[in-house]
């Protein structure tokens, strides 16, 4: 009997979904020496705060920031969805769920909850970057702004009044060119402005084809100015020069290693390898510039270095990787150790 189209569709969704969820995508969390090629990565897995080993009478680096900056009772993280850090002892953590900005530091820190606009809290964070002057921007995709955070994260305002943005998501400063770059989801496109806020240009429409997007949401520009979006419902990364010419795209939709579910948070190391955080796979895939995977670390769990949704990503200058693993309510990190 001949199964109707939409009807194959629809199983092989489930199909999809099915094998997603039940993490049968074959992954590794952290391969063995001998399974990686040396030319290639290796990941090593850090920390992570709120610290799980705080109820094992053995205190962890984390758990001492933690009772440093929070006294006895930890720092609660319910849903972390974006980081930016200076090192493993200094991070800013967006927690969608509390609608407020962590700063996790040694020796001093708190966790700040600024208000937006009119004294109304933030309503769906999203979003964080850095600028040159250390100010930083995030974007609350229902409240459709960018604040400006300054005086340490203590004060914020809006960014631009009369900017107008339809759902910003992704957002990161280009320092070649002095702009910043912020997603757009709701309108398929990136809105480049300058540093005062003033819009310059937009790139990009609905569609498939290169340079078209279809609800991007995450960005990441490099030190030599190339920007990487997660195009995540054509299930794919695009490439950019810092012009915003296209350059290349890798991916596809699939329930192998190697292919996307639900592409998420998106950074890329000092050597180049380009980091996709999946939040259905429950996993990060590595790969190179032509988008050849090379490699991947996460499973799904509750143990360290397990993942639960995770969806965000940032790798510092010392190639230290940090993950918002959202649904297990903590950020953990890693680092890249190279084989020369």
């Amino acid at each position: 009997m001949k199964i109707p189209v939409n009807i194959r569709f629809a199983l092989s969704f489930i199909f999809l979904m099915a094998s997603a969820l039940s993490g049968s995508m074959a992954q590794d969390t952290i391969l063995p020496d001998s399974a990686i090629k040396a030319d290639v990565v290796h990941i090593r897995w850090v920390g992570e705060f709120p610290s799980e080993q705080k109820n094992s009478g053995k205190k962890g680096l984390f758990d001492r920031i933690g009772e440093f900056v929070f006294g006895k009772k930890p720092a609660v993280l319910i849903k972390p969805v974006a980081v930016l850090a200076q090192s493993p002892e200094l991070f800013w953590v967006l927690d969608q769920k509390n609608n407020s900005i962590a700063l996790i530091e040694h020796q001093k820190g708190a966790t700040l909850n600024p208000k937006s606009k009119d004294d109304q809290s933030f309503n769906s964070l999203v979003g964080i970057c850095e600028l040159p002057n250390k100010n930083m921007l995030i974007t609350d995709s229902r409240l459709n702004e960018i604040f400006l955070l300054t005086n340490g994260g203590k004060k914020v305002t809006v960014f631009k009044e009369s900017l107008k943005l339809q759902q910003p998501t992704g957002i990161a400063y280009s320092g070649s060119k002095d702009e910043i770059w912020v997603l757009e989801t709701k309108a398929h496109r990136i809105a480049i402005l300058n540093s005062n806020g003033a819009l310059l240009r937009t790139i990009g429409s609905r569609g498939n084809g290169p340079g078209e997007f279809n609800f991007p949401t995450h960005i990441w520009i490099d030190h030599q100015g190339f920007v990487y979006i997660v195009d995540s419902m054509n299930f794919r990364v695009q490439i950019f020069n810092n012009d915003g010419e296209w350059v290349s795209m890798f991916g596809q939709v699939g329930d192998a290693t190697g292919y996307f579910a639900r592409p998420k948070g998106i950074a890329v190391d000092s050597k180049g390898n380009i980091y996709v955080v999946d939040a259905l796979f429950h996993t990060v895939q590595i790969f190179n510039r032509e988008g050849q995977l090379l490699y991947n670390f996460g499973n799904q769990g509750h143990k360290s270095g397990d993942f639960w949704m995770p969806l965000g990503i940032y790798i510092d200058n010392d190639d230290y990787i940090f993950i918002a693993d959202s649904y297990n309510s903590r950020v953990q990190i890693f680092q890249l150790i190279n084989h020369e």
